[in-house]
């Protein structure tokens, strides 16, 4: 029957291949590790149960151990546990193969490192796997997904109208919405564009008249069947990445209400969508202060003013936030330093699934209220007062005679030294 001392301590030492229980340099008994990486980390973070190891310490043994997370699962077991000092957890650090095959987790020093190279790489896969099922990664794959479907459809919308308006140069000035523009193209040649295609387009009766009215006096040239397909094509992809882009919009707007419903009633689901992908992850954003949000999005403004000496920018993405952007231009800078204040806390609190915060919303409408109230009129410049010119040489010209006189009357009395 095994016996022990109150007197004596025991050290329980968290490996990369198991833990192992040691009576001064004797290994009582050691639990390797089934999946390593796996268990590894669930011990780091207190969540790993070790019903093995709670009942070997179960009879009021004193143990130090090397990891705060163990500490944590032993003290839940009731069991006596300490943290190890610096210099002892160093020692390990510093003798960790020959503590391996003291514990029987490897055969010898080359099967140690074998182990610990394949625990190496299974820890590092773990990390990527749980990195890339971040929501907040795939949210920001969505909102660059959503840039350069702009991108895309701004530039052949403009191939388009370059186009067609060979065919029909009339209609480039008079509709704007590119979405209107290429259901017309789709209707057909201009000739073969009635009434009700320009209704269906969902343009105005003023219009559809006006329209109607240019395409009988166009003086477009002739477009042969090969290149009007070509171009009725480049039409029906500009719609398709319409449908595509309000797709990508509704998918935002719900990952942004799920994941983050405080930035998303601070910010607005767009504007706070873009600020997380310009910081990279909910966690960066959640550490970063109020001044950084602030000027997201304006790095270069910042680096130039730093450079030059210019006014540094107020604002950056915020400016496509409502409340900055509808604001008088003496208010901006206020309005956006406190919304990036608030929005600080809402990164925050979303960050640790807080939930849904009203009382922010509530305390920056209430400041947004003050900001205006307190700064209806532009503020009055200062005017910097400069002495006139001849004014200036007079005083020069004193300056320089009581100078000369100063020196004078130092010869003087250096002569009587």
């Amino acid at each position: 029957m095994r016996t022990k001392s109150l007197f004596v301590m025991y050290s329980t030492i968290l490996t990369e291949l198991g833990i192992a229980i040691f009576d001064d340099e004797k290994c009582l008994k050691s639990f390797p590790f089934k999946n390593p990486a796996e268990e590894y980390i669930a011990v780091k973070k207190g969540e790993s149960r070790l019903g093995e190891i709670g009942k070997f310490l179960a009879d009021g043994q004193v143990t130090i151990v090397n990891n705060h997370g163990l500490l944590d699962i032993l003290k839940k077991k009731s069991i006596d546990a300490q943290m190890m000092d610096s210099n002892q957890m160093d020692s390990i650090q510093s003798t960790k193969t020959n503590l391996l095959i003291n514990s029987g987790l490897a055969n010898d020093e080359n099967d140690a490192m074998e182990k610990l190279r394949e625990f190496a790489i299974q820890l590092s896969s773990s990390k990527v796997t749980e990195v890339s099922q971040s929501p907040d990664l795939h949210l920001i794959q969505a909102v660059n997904t959503l840039d350069e479907t702009d991108k895309i459809i701004n530039s052949l919308s403009s191939r388009l109208r370059e186009w067609y308006g060979l065919h029909f140069p009339e209609l480039d000035n008079l509709i704007d919405s590119i979405n209107g523009y290429s259901q017309i193209v789709l209707s057909g040649k201009r000739e073969n564009i009635s009434k009700e295609d320009f209704e269906k387009a969902g343009f105005s009766k003023d219009k559809v008249e006006m329209l109607c009215l240019i395409k009988e006096k166009s003086r477009g040239g002739d477009i042969s069947e090969k290149n009007f397909a070509i171009v009725e094509s480049l039409a029906k992809q500009i719609l398709n990445l319409f449908e595509l882009r309000k797709n990508i919009e509704g998918h935002i707007e719900e990952q942004m209400k799920e994941q983050a419903p405080n930035i998303s009633v601070i910010l607005g689901t767009a504007v706070g969508a873009r600020i997380l992908a310009r910081a990279g992850s909910l966690r960066r954003l959640a550490t970063m202060p109020a001044s950084t949000i602030q000027i997201l999005g304006a790095e270069k403004a910042l680096f130039r003013s730093l450079k030059t000496g210019s006014n540094p920018p107020k604002h950056g993405i915020l400016f496509q936030h409502a409340t900055v952007h509808a604001a008088p231009r003496w208010q901006r800078g206020k309005m956006a330093r406190t919304i990036a204040a608030k929005a600080a806390i809402a990164s925050r609190v979303d960050m640790y699934g807080g939930g849904l915060n009203q009382t922010l919303l509530d305390k920056l409408n209430i400041r947004v209220k003050e900001i205006g109230e307190k700064n209806k009129e532009p503020p009055v410049k200062k005017e910097l007062k400069f002495e006139p010119i001849v004014k200036r040489k007079k005083i020069w010209a004193i300056y320089e005679e009581k100078t000369k006189e100063f020196w004078k009357i130092n010869k003087i009395f250096s002569g009587f030294r």
